[in-house]
């Protein structure tokens, strides 16, 4: 499938140009489509492109020298990825992988930073975006800093786990890397949470079973 200007029109970062402009900066954007658990940029490796998911899921995390994970986000059609080293001509910040087949849109460097010059309305998206990414961050950096993972653990089940449970699908491994701590810290909390009778095991789910303590746990008290 061909890049379209429909398809162009619906990312977050071009919504605001006309057609014309659309179709102007069309030849600039190569489509790719990639298999789950394909790496899309590696972390600390010079920046090729800015990315633009289309269909599909990925996510963006760092890995400390001693091998623990810490998962930044996950990317979602419309998130764009690879915009920081793209303007400061640094090296990737963060690794990218896909958690199922995903289709990007992508624009080399130079491209860019061309599509920026000449088009006011694709830097002041861009800018706002920024400034959101920011904000986010400071949040992940002040939950990390000045809350525990007992605290951390909560918050993520109240916002993840369904009515049925959390989903089979997060290993504990996983949960330890979007919450920031290791995966023994994660089984020795649930267990906790469960013997408090916060939760509950049921087919390999984790079921939320006191709502209200949890999300006292959840606020630092």
């Amino acid at each position: 499938m061909a890049v379209s200007v429909q398809m162009l029109s619906q990312l977050p970062l071009f919504a605001r140009l006309d057609e014309q402009a659309l179709r102007d900066i069309m030849p600039f954007v190569h489509e790719r489509l990639l298999a789950p658990g394909e790496v899309v940029v590696w972390e600390g490796e010079p920046c090729q492109a800015v990315h633009f998911v289309v269909r599909g899921l990925a996510r963006m995390r760092r890995m400390s020298p001693a091998g623990r994970e810490q998962v930044l986000a996950y990317l979602g059609p419309g998130d764009a990825f690879n915009l920081v080293p793209a303007l400061d001509g640094g090296p990737n910040p963060a690794t990218v992988d896909t958690l199922r087949e995903t289709m990007l849109y992508s624009v080399r460097c130079a491209q860019f930073h061309m599509l920026l010059y000449e088009h006011q309305e694709v830097a002041q998206v861009l800018l706002q975006q920024l400034a959101g990414e920011v904000r986010r961050l400071s949040d992940m950096v002040e939950e990390l800093a000045l809350h525990t993972v007992r605290t951390r653990l909560a918050r993520f089940l109240l916002a993840h786990a369904e009515s049925s449970g959390l989903p089979k699908s997060w290993t504990q491994e996983e949960i330890a890397a979007h919450i920031g701590t290791v995966r023994e810290m994660v089984g020795r909390t649930l267990r906790a949470f469960a013997d408090e009778g916060l939760i509950r095991r049921e087919r390999g789910r984790v079921v939320v079973t006191d709502r209200a303590v949890l999300e006292r746990v959840a606020s630092g008290e």
